[in-house]
């Protein structure tokens, strides 16, 4: 096992480099593709670069998931980076957890034009309550809670730009905010 992660320790920066010498190579593609008054391939290379660099803060934030809590077991994260111009765009990492028959999903979502509309309900707690939410603060953050027969859910909004979600089926709230509280709040706002 130890040599697992000794070898993720030592090809993730090899990763990033060959992801910043790609990030380069395109930016001076683009830059010569402009001065070239070629306007197409110039944005064309340029989108390509914003891909890239979505897709590194999408890693980036897939490497902040927590660990399982005690009996819990996780599948590998999910991320993406996605343009803008698709669903809503943003950076989306996600992870799975399940113990027997409970399982939760924690997805982060970061610089979607989408968060807007989620960020009226933070901003009103009446709104919230309406929608049937519990408002409830945790690590110093507030966060909305809602439970319909077996399922749980949580939001939380983090500077406007993040969302973090927890959902889950068969499980505890005491495990769901074990699970949010085991977060790394301030880390994910840096990503």
């Amino acid at each position: 096992m130890n040599k697992i992660w000794l070898w993720a320790g030592l090809l993730v920066p090899c990763m990033l480099l060959a992801n910043e010498a790609e990030i380069e190579q395109a930016i001076s593609e683009g830059t010569q593709a402009y001065q070239e008054g070629q306007l197409s391939q110039a944005a064309s290379q340029f989108d390509y670069v914003a891909t890239l660099i979505r897709q590194q803060q999408a890693e980036a934030l897939g490497s902040l998931f927590p660990e399982p809590l005690p009996g819990w077991k996780a599948k590998e994260v999910a991320s993406q980076g996605v343009s803008a111009t698709f669903f809503g765009g943003g950076i989306n990492a996600s992870r799975n957890y399940h113990k027997d028959s409970a399982s939760l999903e924690i997805s982060i979502t970061k610089d979607s034009p989408l968060l807007q509309a989620m960020a009226v309900l933070f901003s009103n707690a009446n709104m919230a309550s309406m929608a049937g939410y519990k408002v409830k603060r945790i690590n110093g953050h507030t966060t909305m809670f809602k439970q319909d027969d077996n399922s749980l859910e949580l939001h939380m909004l983090i500077a406007s730009n993040i969302l973090i979600q927890l959902n889950g089926s068969g499980l505890s709230e005491t495990d769901l905010y074990a699970y949010a509280e085991a977060l790394d709040i301030d880390a994910i706002s840096k990503r």
